[in-house]
């Protein structure tokens, strides 16, 4: 069977979204806890330091890089009075809606060598986001020459991942349903109807709910509140709006509804998760 038609699919579907970058200099020697809806990838210059996520501990030496991808707890103990870190906050999506982390396994520490390459491009995307243009013309090469280094970061990525079992069939199913997931996407901030998405695919509601959960081993209403709580996170994390204003983005007319779905969904109040929000 010939995959080029879909794998030209995949590669129109590919989009970057640039947050923010800099570098950070930690200088109390404590523990920093983070949980950040999008992908972090830095080089440390300065440290050592132990990174924990779930039940692992990697310790990093100065000039490795991390590969954290969205959605990840972590923590990291400082070893030494202070370390540094050259960061990107950046989001690498699929299809419109879905993580490429969704479909490969990456390690979290690299080599000192793929972490220069970290820095070495973080150091001139951030000095090109910083740059104020002259003018519309310089504008957009400089927009090229930053999607031009996004680029090769997706190729450092991916040179030290592997792909997870069934990701292929995966982005099939990702394509064959995008429909209902531009709803979804469209909609999150009204009340959606599994019957509604059923006639995006002209299926039965059973048909569909069956379909749907075999191929996303969830339910469309699960798979809809997981999608309210990412958006919930995204904007804690991106904006200023209030609790109020995020609870009608996502679908409550009310905040204490709001409040009470992020804690069931997350663990900790919407609140909390704003206030100890901290990028590196």
């Amino acid at each position: 069977m010939n995959d080029s038609p879909f794998l030209l699919t995949v590669l129109n579907s590919l989009d970057f979204t640039y947050f923010k970058g800099n570098t950070t200099r930690f200088d109390v020697k404590k523990s920093h806890s983070f949980d950040q809806p999008f992908t972090l990838i830095s080089q440390i210059t300065d440290g050592p330091l132990l990174l924990h996520i779930g039940n692992e501990s990697y310790k990093v030496e100065p000039g490795q890089g991390l590969i954290i991808p969205p959605h990840t707890k972590y923590e990291v103990n400082m070893l030494e009075p202070q370390f540094v870190t050259h960061w990107l906050n950046v989001d690498i999506t699929l299809f419109d809606h879905f993580k490429l982390f969704d479909f490969i396994e990456t390690p979290y520490v690299t080599s000192e060598a793929i972490g220069n390459n970290i820095g070495r491009l973080q150091t001139e995307i951030t000095a090109l986001m910083n740059t104020d243009p002259l003018d519309a013309s310089t504008s957009l090469y400089k927009a090229a020459q930053v999607k031009q280094r996004l680029f090769a970061l997706l190729e450092i990525i991916l040179s030290v991942s592997r792909y997870k079992i069934g990701s292929f069939e995966d982005m099939r199913n990702l394509q064959r349903f995008q429909p209902v997931f531009d709803y979804m996407e469209k909609h999150l901030a009204e009340k959606i109807k599994v019957t509604q998405l059923a006639e995006l695919m002209y299926l039965s509601i059973s048909h569909f709910h069956k379909e749907f959960k075999q191929a996303f081993q969830v339910s469309p209403m699960q798979y809809i509140q997981a999608q309210r709580l990412k958006k919930a996170q995204y904007l804690l994390a991106t904006t200023d709006l209030t609790m109020g204003e995020i609870a009608n983005r996502i679908g409550y007319d009310h905040t204490y509804p709001f409040i009470r779905f992020f804690k069931s969904m997350y663990g900790s109040s919407p609140g909390k998760y704003k206030k100890a929000l901290t990028r590196l």
